[in-house]
């Protein structure tokens, strides 16, 4: 069954939802606020993963498909057994398959923050050195593309760095992205009312459009 249903906001008794999620973390107590968890998390987040997508494709042209995390948590190889997660992501991107290896933006959504932003998860050594070589090819328009995020109120730039020195020939606001082994822009916020209502699609929408010129450049780097 598809869901219509029309996002309005996250329910306010979501954080409070979460806050015991963090605290009850294990299945007895899951199973019996499973109900709780559709009607507050799941359904409220496939709504607004829809509607944010569907307004992407229709602002962009550019055709995004939606990917939103699961709860429960993969605990094979990890050290933290807890079998759920607090939080919940969506990440919206351009090609099928997997997403971890390539520029995607995101959504995110935990008991006591938001965030949202744009960025690789899994950067590959073979990707960020063709992302070297696309600067190389024309530094100065890259500049002028970076330019837009500099001295952002809402957006960091974070990844890590090498330590080896890459080039000698960049400016410092160049080599900030040159050196790094990733490359995200994100914006992390303490929970606040908008989350709580419709308005929070027409903010995420804005910070995308913000953050399309870098998806753009990033989307079209090929590996060879």
């Amino acid at each position: 069954m598809k869901n219509t249903a029309v996002f309005e906001g996250f329910p306010e008794e979501l954080t409070d939802f979460l806050w015991e999620l963090r605290f009850n973390n294990n299945k007895e107590w899951f199973n019996e606020n499973r109900s709780r968890y559709h009607t507050l998390f799941k359904e409220p987040m496939d709504a607004f993963a829809k509607e944010v997508n569907e307004i992407l494709i229709e602002k962009t042209g550019i055709k995004t498909i939606s990917s939103v995390s699961r709860i429960n948590r993969d605990i094979r190889f990890s050290k933290d057994k807890s079998p759920y997660r607090d939080h919940k992501w969506v990440v919206f991107k351009r090609e099928d398959g997997a997403w971890k290896n390539k520029p995607v933006m995101y959504f995110e959504i935990g008991p006591d923050y938001y965030s949202i932003g744009m960025g690789i998860y899994e950067s590959l050594p073979l990707y960020m050195k063709a992302f070297r070589k696309k600067i190389d090819a024309n530094t100065a328009e890259f500049e002028r593309l970076i330019k837009k995020y500099e001295g952002s109120k809402d957006f960091k730039l974070v990844g890590d760095m090498y330590k080896k020195k890459m080039a000698d020939d960049k400016s410092e606001m160049v080599m900030n992205y040159y050196q790094r082994k990733s490359i995200s822009l994100i914006c992390d916020k303490p929970i606040e009312d908008i989350v709580y209502k419709r308005e929070l699609i027409n903010w995420c929408i804005e910070k995308f459009l913000y953050l399309k010129p870098m998806v753009d450049f990033m989307s079209s780097i090929v590996v060879e």
